[in-house]
């Protein structure tokens, strides 16, 4: 469905979210015992058939077929019902800068129209979205922390202040992050700033590992050779940011644009969230705080892409150094952010992971955190405990981004809302920990 995962890195649009769109869902069973699927249209586009809803579906894919084609069109403009409805979380940046207890999004949100965080229960065919304003010119700094509360005093002081000057992107990772990226992100890093991200090149070289790992069962190789010439290629990062990398253990990566307010036709986001910048710092002890900006739109670009090759550098950093990694994504609450607390209790549910390799949305506080164990760790027993630790300890939500598949169960009033979305359960059985059978009837009650 219509998920979260775009709220992290893009802080100003927030989360994907719209209530315009064109689905299919599935209806009960009438009284004759048929079944029947339903054309839902809240697309608010004029010219696409509202009384039609079939209809609707053949004049979008001749329109589709039209500009794919590039025949000239007229551009599709809203009708009058757009205006009841929205195409955006359009209270996501005051709701972000509310420091309480709540956090800023997961996937067990239950606002919205159906094709919101549906998880496969409704069938999305098209949806609308908002556009946002370029900024008129952009900045990007490298801040580095002696501590995390000077970084989540920063988040909130400088970052998050008010609403209207909210900066593009907040991105935070600690130590053990910097220290694994560094050490087996480098190959894929550099490839990425030689070719780009979109290039090919990219998506054959990995179709090749792939196929190395599946098809001819050699499922270490390529994360070994990685490992191994990781070392001797160039640093992802400028030289000064790589320099204070290795010296501070906190590290936050903001883009700032300066944008001018539509209703007041007034500037200033930029020079603002300067001065609190400066104000911020100079309010530090010395050596506490380090900026760094990047000097040109290719450290710009070194900096996303170190950032961009965490998870995969991970994987590489597991296998080289003969150790078992795992994933979990989780949203803290906005007015927290400290490291969730693994008792040594020497209990194997409760094993010391050798990295938490931490790294975040630092905006919206929503935390990616890989967790690397010695190879006698049972990590599943490991990840569960850590979860509940999260959750009852930390009071953050699981899962803040990557759906719940069938690992995670939903909250009941998640698991409400998808079980009226389709009540036969025909569409994706089991999600969340709802019943994998016929109308969610449990293996007890089956005929």
């Amino acid at each position: 469905g219509v998920a979260l995962g775009s709220g992290g890195t893009q802080l100003r649009k927030g989360p994907a979210y719209t209530d315009r769109a064109l689905y299919l869902k599935v209806l009960p069973e009438n009284k004759w015992g048929e079944r029947h699927v339903q054309i839902v249209n809240t697309l608010g586009i004029d010219g696409i058939s509202t009384t039609d809803p079939s209809l609707a579906v053949e004049q979008l894919d001749t329109y589709q077929h039209d500009v794919k084609n590039g025949y000239i069109r007229a551009m599709a403009k809203s009708d009058d019902t757009a205006q009841r409805v929205h195409a955006s979380d359009v209270t996501y940046k005051e709701r972000i800068c509310k420091l309480d207890s709540n956090v800023s999004r997961c996937n067990a949100d239950t606002r919205g129209a159906d094709c919101n965080r549906s998880e496969g229960k409704v069938l999305i065919l098209a949806t609308v979205h908002d556009t946002f304003a370029k900024p008129l010119k952009t900045r990007t700094f490298w801040v580095s922390f002696s501590t995390l509360q000077q970084a989540l005093d920063f988040r909130s002081q400088v970052c998050l202040n008010n609403p209207t000057d909210v900066p593009m992107s907040v991105e935070y990772m600690d130590r053990d992050a910097f220290d694994v990226i560094d050490r087996s992100g480098r190959a894929l890093a550099n490839l990425i700033l030689l070719v780009g991200m979109e290039s090919p090149i990219i998506k054959t070289l990995w179709n090749v590992k792939v196929y190395i790992e599946t098809s001819l069962n050699m499922p270490l190789f390529c994360d070994t050779m990685l490992h191994m010439v990781s070392p001797w290629m160039p640093a992802i990062l400028p030289t000064p940011m790589q320099h204070v990398g290795g010296q501070m253990d906190h590290h936050v990566s903001v883009t700032v644009g300066e944008y001018v307010d539509p209703k007041t036709n007034e500037g200033g986001t930029l020079d603002r969230f300067l001065g609190r910048m400066e104000t911020f710092a100079k309010s530090q002890q010395d050596g506490q705080v380090v900026i760094h900006e990047c000097k040109s739109s290719r450290e710009a670009a070194r900096l996303t892409a170190f950032r961009f090759v965490a998870a995969p550098a991970f994987k590489t950093w597991c296998v080289g150094e003969n150790l078992q990694g795992t994933s979990v994504d989780y949203a803290l609450p906005k007015n927290g952010g400290a490291a969730p607390i693994i008792p040594k209790d020497n209990t194997p549910a409760q094993a010391q992971p050798v990295k938490r390799m931490r790294y975040s949305h630092f905006g919206c506080n929503v935390v990616h955190e890989d967790l690397a164990y010695d190879l006698n760790v049972n990590v599943h027993d490991a990840k569960l405990a850590f979860k509940k630790i999260v959750e009852h300890q930390s009071g953050g939500k699981l899962p803040a981004e990557h759906g719940h598949g069938t690992e995670y169960h939903a909250p009941p009033e998640t698991q409400k809302r998808w079980k009226r979305m389709d009540p036969l359960n025909i569409m994706n059985p089991g999600v969340g920990g709802l019943s994998t059978h016929y109308k969610y009837q449990d293996e007890n009650d089956k005929p």
